[in-house]
């Protein structure tokens, strides 16, 4: 069983504090194109930004990693593609959790912010967008604005770029012993918000 047009699901964008609830309208292998059903200048949206896609199929919670391709203001559109899948009931689901998340980077002791978007993160280490060029090997300060402000300290293990942006890939160094509980427990918080809110769609259908 597969998503279907007519299908809702929910939306996360980094410039949004909510899930927004979303309808199928069109599916082509790893592309989907969703209509939102609130206002989509809610959300302060580029061509290239981080999505997370949510959505039901046979009583388990999916969670997608997605990559914003089209951006159609006049129809209240956002076509995207799907980057990867995770299910909320995996045990590994910590692994890569799919987000899309606004951070701030620093190099060194330089008080100079750049803006960054976490796309996925684990406890080991994250996935980040970006309009800087960082060299490889660069070790970064973050303030993630999840809610509280978790601080991580990185270091670039890899580096690529697309047409939008630079995509790195970061080890996680940790330097404060609360950190780990800290992301824990946020990462906890938005799986169960993530399902509770996918769960609601079922319960509004059969009512």
């Amino acid at each position: 069983m597969e998503l279907k047009v007519g299908d809702l699901v929910s939306i996360r964008h980094f410039s949004g504090t909510k899930l927004f609830k979303s309808l199928v309208l069109e599916l082509n292998s790893d592309t989907i194109l969703v209509k939102l059903i609130e206002d989509i200048t809610l959300l302060n949206c580029s061509i290239g930004d981080p999505i997370v896609l949510g959505y039901e199929l046979e009583d388990e919670v999916y969670i997608s990693s997605c990559t914003l391709l089209q951006l159609d203001k006049a129809q209240n559109a956002l076509k995207i593609k799907i980057d990867s899948v995770e299910s909320t009931t995996n045990k590994r689901l910590f692994v890569r959790f799919p987000v899309s998340i606004y951070a701030e980077a620093k190099i060194g002791e330089s008080q100079k912010k750049h803006l960054a978007i976490v796309k996925n993160i684990s406890f080991n280490g994250m996935m980040i967008h970006s309009k800087n060029d960082f060299p490889l090997y660069q070790e970064l300060k973050f303030d993630i604005h999840a809610g509280v402000t978790i601080n991580i300290k990185a270091i670039i293990i890899r580096k690529a770029k697309d047409t939008h942006n630079f995509e790195y890939g970061l080890k996680i160094i940790y330097t404060d012993i609360h950190t780990p509980n800290l992301l824990k427990k946020y990462l906890i918080l938005l799986k169960k918000e993530q399902e509770e809110f996918i769960k609601k769609f079922k319960d509004t259908k059969e009512s």
